[in-house]
C-alpha cells in the first residue's frame, strides 16, 4: 500500500490542529465574557474543529487524481528559514511588542521568500503593521501590550 505525500500531510495537519484545539480550549477570558455569544475563545475553537474536519476528510476520502510530489526539488531550506522565524516571532512578541516584532517579521519572511525591492518590502511591513494595529487598538478597542510603543509614548 502507497500512502500519497498529501495523506501524510493531512495526518499531520490533523495532529496540529488537534493540539491547536487543546490550547484554544485553555485561553483565560474575563469572567464577564464567559457566557458571551463571541470572546476570545470562540474563533480559535472554531478554527481548531475546522481544522480537525477538513483534515479529516482529506484522510478518509479517496483521492481522485494522486499528487505525484518530487521531494527532490522542494526549497527546504526557505520552508525551514521560515518556521525559524516563526519560533523567534512567537518568542519575541511578548517582549517587544506587536509592532516591531511584526513588521521585522514580515521584512526577514519576505527577504527570505526572495523579494529585492526595498519598497515593498516596507510598504507591506510598517505601515500595514501600523495600520493593523490602529484598527484593533483604535476602532475595535482590543488592546495589545506593546512596550516599544509605549517607550516611544505612542501608546499609553
Amino acid at each position: 500500500m502507497n500512502i500519497s505525500p498529501s495523506k501524510i500531510i493531512s495526518l499531520l495537519f490533523f495532529i496540529f490542529s488537534g493540539f491547536y484545539l487543546y490550547t484554544a480550549h485553555q485561553i483565560q477570558v474575563f469572567t464577564f465574557d464567559e457566557n458571551a455569544a463571541f470572546n476570545a475563545k470562540t474563533f480559535p475553537i472554531y478554527l481548531g474543529y475546522a481544522g480537525l474536519v477538513f483534515s479529516a476528510l482529506y484522510i478518509i476520502l479517496p483521492e481522485k487524481k494522486p499528487s505525484d510530489v518530487d521531494l527532490k526539488v522542494l526549497d527546504y531550506k526557505k520552508t525551514i528559514s521560515l518556521v525559524i522565524l516563526m519560533i523567534i516571532y512567537g518568542l519575541t512578541i511578548l517582549r517587544v511588542g506587536y509592532f516591531l516584532s511584526t513588521s521585522v517579521f514580515l521584512v526577514l519572511s519576505y527577504i527570505v521568500l526572495g523579494e529585492r525591492k526595498w519598497f515593498w518590502i516596507f510598504i507591506l511591513s510598517f505601515p500595514f503593521v501600523a495600520i493593523f494595529m490602529y484598527l484593533l487598538h483604535g476602532l475595535l478597542n482590543i488592546y495589545l501590550r506593546d512596550p516599544f510603543l509605549q517607550y516611544l509614548g505612542v501608546m499609553g
